[in-house]
């Protein structure tokens, strides 16, 4: 393995940890928030009231703030390259 190689093997390891920690907060959101409309009187969502479209958007900002982080970390890894 050379050096170059040594150096953006981390990288490619977060980039897909944040990929897939973005997939699963935008799935995990959208799943929640269509609960809630399809039965909102399910034991936990009915004690949230309208809480819950809070917290299923709120995990959609989250996987937008993993996807932002995502291409942070894209540029960065490409300008390592040069």
């Amino acid at each position: 393995m050379s050096d170059l190689q040594a150096r953006v093997a981390p990288n490619n390891r977060l980039a897909r940890r944040l990929a897939a920690a973005m997939g699963v907060s935008w799935f995990v959101g959208v799943a929640w928030t269509v609960l809630y409309y399809v039965d909102p009187t399910l034991p936990f969502l009915s004690d949230l009231g309208n809480w819950n479209l809070l917290v299923g958007f709120g995990l959609l900002m989250l996987g937008a703030a993993f996807a932002l982080a995502l291409l942070v970390t894209v540029i960065v890894r490409s300008g390592r390259r040069r």
